[in-house]
């Protein structure tokens, strides 16, 4: 037996109203996840820079004391 039109556009205007807010709702979720990456990258890239810096140290180190820099001891 068909659904009634009434029943049928009742059902779709709820259905929209959610729709209508579930952008919003994304949208704050993907604003938030790329802040919190934000975060982390800025976090991730300090210990970078101090691994960079002491690999330069460490080179000018082995350089000045004739140390092979390739060399490893077990």
């Amino acid at each position: 037996m068909p659904k009634s039109g009434v029943s049928r556009g009742a059902r779709r205007n709820r259905r929209s109203a959610g729709w209508a807010a579930l952008p919003n709702d994304l949208e704050g979720q993907i604003e938030e996840i790329c802040r919190d990456m934000a975060v982390q990258v800025k976090r991730m890239r300090q210990p970078q820079e101090q691994t960079d810096e002491l690999r330069t140290t460490l080179r000018e180190w082995a350089g000045r004391s004739g140390a092979d820099p390739h060399l490893t001891t077990d």
